[in-house]
């Protein structure tokens, strides 16, 4: 389990405590899609969508910048992750294998967050999509 915690956040009038859920042998962390809305509210985190693009015109997180799967390692290779970032595709094997290629990368997995359930789940929560 990763060792640090983020903070008591009030977010639409409920407040929420975060720890990042992490299994053993991933490089990367899996967060909830309450988790994510309020990162994305409270500290800085890029979201990147690993989904093709009609997936993504579809309905996409707001604050989200599309790199399809196919992309992502030549984005990686390009584009050093020193900052928090978010993957998310429909339901979270694509971006769980997003997560794994940047670590493969030499990306921190303090960084690396992956949203569990995907868009799926940012809807089933009731956050909007662009």
């Amino acid at each position: 389990m990763n060792s640090y915690f983020f903070n008591i956040n009030k977010i639409q009038n409920q407040v929420i405590k975060y720890m990042p859920k992490k299994y053993q042998g991933e490089p990367y962390n899996r967060i909830t899609a309450k988790e994510l809305y309020a990162l994305s509210k409270t500290e800085e985190i890029r979201i990147i969508d690993v989904r093709e693009l009609s997936e993504y015109n579809s309905g996409h997180i707001l604050e989200s910048k599309l790199i399809s799967l196919n992309n992502i390692e030549d984005w990686v290779k390009d584009n050093e992750i020193h900052d928090k970032t978010a993957f998310v595709c429909q339901v979270g094997v694509r971006s769980a294998l997003a997560c794994e290629i940047a670590a493969a990368y030499g990306s921190l997995e303090d960084n690396l967050f992956n949203l569990d359930g995907g868009v799926n789940e940012w809807i089933k929560e009731g956050f909007e999509l662009k």
